[in-house]
């Protein structure tokens, strides 16, 4: 999936404030808002955890029209944890594969684990544009600049109220 491309569309559980729910994307963007949408493979991924903790610092779960997903392969119950755990306020999604292997972003095997998404970030816009889009088939790297500040521009773009200075501690994470 690249940008200008049309984001295929996905349903899958997930968890938001300890509530679990469906997740739809396309309630989401017939509502008229944007996604972003951050796959990693798993929770408590130091990589993952230092940027979905930039982007909660730079607020943008709070943008209006905009909704911020993390999807990784793990249950909803795992994923409140970890949101309880690093105070995240965005929705935590549990995907089997099939969201990942929409956006081509699905492992055939991470550390053993079949189906798991990549670290892999698509901002879909409410016409169904993907409008930014990053991957990684290394699930730490820690690349330069973050793919929070790749992303950055094209969310201020749709959002000009986006905070764009937001930095990525991968060291904060890493024990």
């Amino acid at each position: 999936m690249r940008e200008g491309q049309t984001a295929p569309d996905f349903s899958l559980p997930g968890v938001e404030g300890g509530e679990p729910g469906l997740y739809e994307l396309h309630r989401a963007v017939e509502g008229d808002d944007a996604v972003l949408l951050w796959f990693v493979p798993s929770t408590f991924l130091p990589t993952g955890t230092a940027e979905l903790c930039a982007i909660r610092d730079a607020g943008w779960h709070d943008l209006e029209g905009l909704q911020v997903w993390a999807v990784s392969m793990d249950s909803i119950y795992a994923s409140a944890a970890y949101a309880e755990r690093y105070d995240l306020p965005m929705a935590l999604l549990g995907d089997g594969g099939s969201a990942a292997e929409y956006y081509g972003v699905r492992y055939d095997e991470w550390e053993g684990h079949y189906g798991a998404p990549k670290r892999a970030v698509f901002l879909v816009g409410a016409d169904w544009t993907v409008e930014a889009a990053w991957s990684t088939d290394d699930a730490f790297a820690r690349p330069d600049p973050s793919p929070v500040e790749r992303v950055a521009p094209a969310l201020a773009e749709a959002f000009p109220a986006a905070r764009t200075d937001a930095v990525v501690d991968y060291d904060a994470y890493f024990g």
